[in-house]
Parts: structure tokens; C-alpha cells; sequence
């Protein structure tokens, strides 16, 4: 059954070709903002683009600081860096160019500027009522669907091992999105896989927590699966596609927005798992999503057979075999992995050096950041059952 709720979604999106030019007026007139703060990643890919951004801003008269560096798993220590740089120079707008790791740690300094206390304690949903920095994003890598969420990951690099943890406030939200397709062209192969997959995977996390009876969350998250998987091969082979790259931003954030996630419960059973392990490694989270898929099909398809049976066949071209409908299944999940092979990303632990040594510490962070000792919700995993994911990951 649908279950009740108040949709509310204030982020404006601005989508198309050249979006970006009007990135400096929109500031200046719609937000009146003096001195901005430009936050993007560590890649030589982006430079020409900040170059570009920082020319608009200052051609309307607006001061422009600058702080990159941003990793994947964003480090606490460097948005701690970011919000003295706003204290100090009184800094009154954000601007994130980027993918969700820039986003999240964009996030991070507009709220956590002139946070009383440490940000990365704020109890979950709460509202943050201390001053909140507006802030938006141009997005130059989709997949985790920030750019429309009130979500954000973040990683402590101050512990050993480190670790990570998820925020959610409205006031997290972008108070605008510019997405302009074409500026995705320059991405590497590996970050355009990886930020497909974890589109792939938000639609197949709540996939498995639809409500009964409702067949339009199931179609759509479908939908959105296919749609990328189809567009992911063409932008890797053709990065100029436009179709292909348009395609695969506007499914970017669909599992995302409140258009098809209302009313339904949000499982997150994988991410949950992947998290520790991520913030261990410090791996790209795509690429640990898609070991972890697979795996998590092997352990878990026996709980809802008929679903698993049906997202085998509708998405992943499994033949439906009604006598023995695991075949079907087991069949799903081979063509899952090769799948990911295709696009370039690994399938297994051991593909990236990752052995069995901190199996036992990440199932229990996992569990400890979970509820009443289990993570997911439409299928749920204790800390001996993320250990068996593991497993079968390695």
C-alpha cells in the first residue's frame, strides 16, 4: 500500500545546452550575491570549465574564492577548511561544480558554516536551524542524484579506519541545478560507468521496497534501469552523444526526486553494506556498488523470488523459465555481471586488492548505522548476512 506523505521539492533545474552561461547572472540578480565560493574536485578535466564559471561571475561584479581538492567519499577535513573560508571572508554563496562527492561536501560548508556544533552529529531529518548559505551546483557527473535530495555523504578522515556517514535536512537542498549534457563529454570512461551504475542502483534499492499493488513504481524504476544500461554503452563508445549523455542526466535523478519516491519506503540495503567498505578503501562508490549488486542477488533472491524472477527478465534479459524460475534468476544475475564488464567496472573484491581483513569491522559499522541491528528495509541483513555479501563479493 502507498503510504502517506507531503511532497516538496524546492530545488529549481535548469536543463539543456549552454545552461551554465547565465550562471553569473542568475546569481548576481536572483540572489543578490557579493562574494562567492566556487568548490569543485581534484580532476584536470574540470579546470577549463571553473575558468570559464569564474570569468561569468566576475563579469557581474562578484568577488570569487576558490577551493578544489574534493575526492571521491569527500573528506570532513577539507569542508572544515571550507567553512573558515566563508567565516573569514564573509562569504555569502556556494556554487558546487561537480559530481555528488563536490555536491555533498558542498553541502556540507553552506550548512555547516555557521553550525552550532559539528555537522557531522545532526541528528537525522532534523531541520537545521542555525544560518544556512544558499547554494547550488553545476552538474559536470550524474549518478547520485544529490543535486535533487536532501542527502549527504561524507567521509571522517580523521579515524582509523575512517569512516562514513549519511546526513539528510531540507536545508541541504540546491537552491538551484544548472545540468547542461554537453559539459558531461570530458568525463572519463571509468567515472561515466560508475556514476551510471549508482543511477542502476538507487532504482533497484527501492525497487525492492515498493508498495503492494502499485505498479508504477516498479515500471518506473525499470524504466530508468533499461534507459541507462542502454544509454551507458553509447556514451562510453561515442562520448559526444548528446542523446545518450542527456538521457542518462535526467534519469540521474529520477530515483531521486519526489516523483516516483513518494509514498514508498527506502531500503538502501546495499548502499548500507557498501558504505563501510567504501570509506575503508576509499574507492569510487559506483564501482563498489557494482561488486556488491551481484552479490547481493545471490544472497538475498530466495526472500522475494517473484520479484527477483521479473527484474531478471524485464531489465536484464534473463528467459523465463516458469518450471524452475531460480534458472531464470541465476541466468539474471550472469548477465548482470557481464554487464558491468562491459562498461568497464569490476565485479569482485579481489579485482581491486581487497581481501577479507576488515569484513568483521565494516559488517558492524554497517549494522551500528542501521536500525535495531539490521540495514534495508524490504529485505533486511543482520551483521552476519553482510559478512556472506562480503563473502561472495570476494
Amino acid at each position: 500500500m502507498i503510504k502517506d506523505y507531503v511532497q516538496y521539492n524546492p530545488s529549481k533545474i535548469i536543463f539543456g545546452k549552454g545552461a551554465e552561461n547565465n550562471i553569473g547572472k542568475i546569481i548576481s540578480e536572483e540572489y543578490q550575491a557579493k562574494k562567492v565560493l566556487i568548490h569543485y574536485d581534484s580532476g584536470d578535466f574540470i579546470k577549463p570549465l571553473i575558468a570559464k564559471v569564474r570569468g561569468l561571475l566576475e563579469k557581474e561584479g562578484i568577488m570569487v574564492y576558490e577551493l578544489g581538492g574534493v575526492v571521491p567519499n569527500p573528506k570532513v577535513s577539507l569542508m572544515k577548511d571550507g567553512c573558515k573560508l566563508v567565516r573569514d571572508n564573509d562569504i555569502d554563496f556556494i556554487l558546487a561544480v561537480g559530481g555528488g562527492s563536490t555536491m555533498d561536501s558542498t553541502k556540507y560548508i553552506a550548512c555547516g558554516a555557521y553550525y552550532d556544533g559539528d555537522l557531522w552529529d545532526h541528528q537525522k531529518f532534523a531541520p537545521i536551524e542555525t544560518k544556512v548559505l544558499k547554494h547550488a551546483v553545476i552538474v559536470t557527473m550524474p549518478g547520485t542524484g544529490s543535486e535533487v535530495s536532501t542527502a549527504a555523504v561524507w567521509r571522517d578522515d580523521t579515524t582509523d579506519p575512517e569512516r562514513k556517514t549519511c546526513v539528510f535536512a531540507n536545508e541541504m537542498r540546491f537552491d538551484f541545478v544548472i545540468i547542461d549534457p554537453e559539459l558531461t563529454y570530458t568525463l572519463p570512461k571509468f567515472q561515466t560507468a560508475a556514476g551510471c551504475f549508482d543511477i542502476i542502483a538507487h532504482s533497484m534499492e527501492d525497487y525492492f521496497c515498493a508498495p503492494e499493488d502499485a505498479e508504477f513504481y516498479l515500471s518506473a524504476y525499470e524504466g530508468v534501469i533499461r534507459d541507462v544500461m542502454k544509454n551507458v554503452k553509447i556514451a562510453i563508445k561515442d562520448p559526444t552523444n548528446y542523446t545518450a549523455r542527456a538521457n542518462i542526466c535526467r534519469c540521474a535523478y529520477v530515483p531521486l526526486e519526489d516523483i516516483i519516491i513518494s509514498g514508498s519506503t527506502h531500503g538502501y540495503c546495499v548502499h548500507n553494506l557498501e558504505k563501510p567498505m567504501t570509506g575503508t578503501y576509499h574507492r569510487t562508490h559506483g564501482e563498489m556498488l557494482a561488486i556488491f549488486f551481484p552479490a547481493w542477488f545471490k544472497y538475498c533472491y530466495k526472500m522475494n523470488m517473484p520479484l527477483f524472477t521479473r527484474i531478471c527478465v524485464n531489465c536484464f534479459g534473463a528467459r523465463m523459465d516458469y518450471e524452475y524460475p531460480e534458472r531464470t534468476i541465476l541466468e539474471g544475475i550472469n548477465n548482470l555481471e557481464h554487464f558491468i564488464k562491459d562498461i568497464g567496472l569490476p565485479t569482485r573484491l579481489s579485482d581491486i586488492g581487497i581481501d577479507d581483513k576488515f569484513f568483521d569491522d565494516c559488517a558492524q559499522y554497517g549494522v551500528d548505522g542501521g536500525t535495531d541491528g539490521y540495514i534495508g528495509m524490504g529485505i533486511k541483513l543482520y551483521k552476519e548476512d553482510i559478512i556472506n555479501v562480503y563473502k561472495l563479493a570476494l
